[in-house]
């Protein structure tokens, strides 16, 4: 029994060190430079969707409270966009674990069906407007899916941007 709980607690240690984000950067760039940003202009039939709207919100807030303004002719382009992605999901399968006076059985049954679904992957970049480079990239490991509600994705959102902008500037 106590290996068992020394491996369940393993497990739970590892997934709560699991990062939510994953940052890239430029190391030779002075970020302290940068006290302007613009968002990325759209293409001219694009459409901003709700959640468009929300990130936008949401890196304004964050950089804002970096001190950095929103206006043009800016140092910075922020681009953000959803990167959709599709996976597959089994069901149907099951694993049971027992144990007993000196006895330990594990059952597993194999999946039935599977099905696709798809998620979006958060991504948002800086980019140096004066040398036209990304010179800072985030991108979320967690999924943004169709099933969530509004309120929900609004969380998710204001979390998954959060966790991006908890380490900018990147210390040099």
């Amino acid at each position: 029994m106590l290996p068992f709980l020394r491996l369940l607690l393993l497990t739970l240690i590892l997934a709560g060190c699991s990062a939510p984000v994953t940052t890239d950067y430029n190391t030779q760039i002075n970020y302290d430079q940068f006290k302007t940003y613009q968002f990325a202009p759209g293409h001219s039939s694009y459409v901003i969707s709700l959640d468009d709207s929300r990130v936008e919100e949401a890196i304004s807030v964050q950089l804002h409270s970096k001190g950095l303004k929103q206006g043009d002719n800016a140092d910075l382009t922020v681009k953000h966009y959803i990167r959709q992605q599709s996976d597959f999901q089994s069901y149907g399968t099951s694993v049971g674990f027992g144990y007993g006076y000196r006895h330990i059985g594990v059952a597993y049954s194999t999946p039935v069906r599977y099905r696709e679904y798809t998620y979006g992957k958060l991504i948002v970049e800086l980019i140096d407007n004066q040398s036209n480079q990304i010179v800072w990239r985030a991108v979320s490991q967690r999924k943004l899916t169709e099933s969530m509600t509004p309120s929900s994705r609004e969380a998710f959102i204001d979390e998954q941007v959060f966790e991006m902008f908890k380490n900018y500037p990147p210390a040099s």
